[in-house]
């Protein structure tokens, strides 16, 4: 019997994206925050800040994995302004951005999940996490491409 080549699925893509939204949901169980204001507040930090906050809006009702309507995305980005983590977030406002308080508070989060992050990735080959990073990017590059030609 030969053995055949392993191929990468959505199947294989879904179920570590899932284990990996279990283990920061875990993580994350004994603080304030929930995954996606961490998600929301990383997407600040690192993509922000948004001069058109409706771009954030959109972003963040876009991206399946946080399961949110625009409605829903706009009730988290107030949650994050209410709680002083974010300011500039209502569609009519803006620049969005995190504040130096959400910033504190991505930083401590970021401490706590560190160590679950670094056991998952840490003694993966680098080479190995680029090729993946490169390859993940290109495949939801296509999906939404097909998905806009649909």
């Amino acid at each position: 019997m030969t053995q055949s080549t392993p191929t990468l699925t959505g199947q294989d893509i879904a179920e570590a994206q899932g284990a990996l939204r279990a283990l920061l949901e875990t993580m994350l169980a004994g603080t304030d925050a929930t995954a996606n204001e961490f998600i929301a507040l990383r997407v600040l930090a690192v993509r922000g800040p948004y001069e058109d906050p409706a771009v954030l809006h959109d972003f963040l009702a876009a991206q399946r994995q946080l399961d949110l309507t625009p409605a829903e995305a706009a009730e988290l980005l107030a949650g994050l302004e209410e709680a002083g983590l974010a300011e500039g977030t209502a569609r009519a406002a803006g620049p969005a951005r995190i504040t130096a308080t959400g910033t504190a508070v991505l930083a401590r989060l970021t401490e706590l999940t560190s160590p679950a992050t670094r056991q998952v990735f840490g003694d993966l080959d680098p080479a190995d996490l680029a090729t993946a990073h490169r390859v993940l990017a290109e495949v939801a590059q296509r999906a939404d491409q097909l998905r806009a030609e649909m």
